[in-house]
């Protein structure tokens, strides 16, 4: 029998209210609760939910892939960027967000896991020595180096209006290769994920492969026919790399009914989820691990397109 699809949520995630504190913050974290609760209404005894609390060893995880004085600030102090004033409970949500991640990278190395999901998972943007575009300890590229250290092969995707640059910065002295899907000419402009040089108009690529890095650009307005055109260009390099478990930052802000000038539909998702779900069972045995990224409208568009993309990448493992 499969295993069954595991979410890693705490009502404590509720708690990553930023800017002000007063939950009219764009990311605000019901759509963690909600999707949780989506899926498990559509999947019922087939998801088994896991409520992460950290420990120091999430801290000694955290400082292994962020500067320790950095992560000291945050966790001891309180103080972000992110947030308004000093706020250690912020700090310690942000651990416990990780810690989602962290669990749900053991029980996958464990064997216990195969299709994983943290919906406050994929904090994409996060530096080394600082936090960024809402992120602020970077659990996906701290799950890449531990899942490779394992033994395993992993290849980390991103289809986010706003390019994955803080996993692809952390991993760039790795051979693990990083693949987003994103609107070029918006932040981040300060990362290498879009080409400043070229002139604006059409989707281009926008590659390193010595560096194991690849990006596919998006002009602003492009629809599922966009995003079906990168995935084509994904799955030849899923193909290249042949990898054995797949990261995948789902960000749902691409939403032709969010704000930042995508127009994919629920149905382009489900499409791309397909693509991942096929390769995952092609060289993974279906293992993806998934991460919620981006999406602005809480209480509905972003909760339905992450549970969809989660169900049909689960879906296909439990035929």
């Amino acid at each position: 029998m499969p295993t069954p699809l595991t979410i890693a949520y705490s009502e404590n995630y509720l708690k990553w209210l930023l800017g002000a504190g007063d939950g009219s913050h764009p990311t605000n974290p019901i759509r963690a609760k909600i999707a949780t609760e989506m899926l498990v209404k559509r999947l019922g005894d087939q998801v088994r939910v896991v409520e992460p609390a950290w420990t120091a060893a999430t801290r000694e995880a955290v400082e292994s892939i962020h500067d320790p004085s950095y992560v000291s600030a945050v966790v001891d102090d309180g103080r972000s960027s992110e947030w308004t004033g000093l706020k250690t409970e912020l700090g310690e949500t942000a651990l416990l967000m990780f810690e989602g991640t962290k669990v749900l990278v053991e029980q996958m190395i464990a064997g216990d896991t195969t299709v994983g999901f943290n919906p406050q998972g994929a904090k994409h943007h996060a530096q080394y020595a600082h936090g960024e575009g809402f992120c602020v300890f970077n659990d996906m590229a701290w799950a890449a180096i531990e899942l490779k250290k394992a033994g395993l092969k992993p290849l980390y995707i991103d289809w986010d209006v706003h390019a994955g640059n803080g996993v692809q910065d952390l991993l760039g002295d790795t051979d693990i290769p990083t693949l987003s899907i994103h609107r070029y000419r918006i932040y981040p402009a300060h990362s290498d994920v879009w080409d400043p040089k070229r002139p604006g108009g059409g989707n281009y690529e926008y590659h390193n492969p010595e560096s194991h890095w690849y990006n596919w650009c998006l002009e602003g307005g492009g629809g599922d026919k966009d995003l079906a055109w990168a995935m084509e260009g994904v799955t030849k390099k899923v193909d290249e790399y042949q990898p054995n478990i797949i990261l995948l930052a789902t960000g749902a802000d691409g939403h032709k009914h969010d704000r930042w000038g995508m127009k994919y539909t629920r149905k382009g998702f489900k499409a791309s989820a397909a693509v991942v779900a096929e390769l995952a069972d092609k060289y993974c045995h279906g293992r993806v691990l998934i991460g919620g990224a981006g999406g602005y409208v809480p209480t509905t568009t972003t909760p339905r397109v992450w549970a969809d993309v989660v169900e049909a990448i689960y879906s296909r493992n439990a035929r």
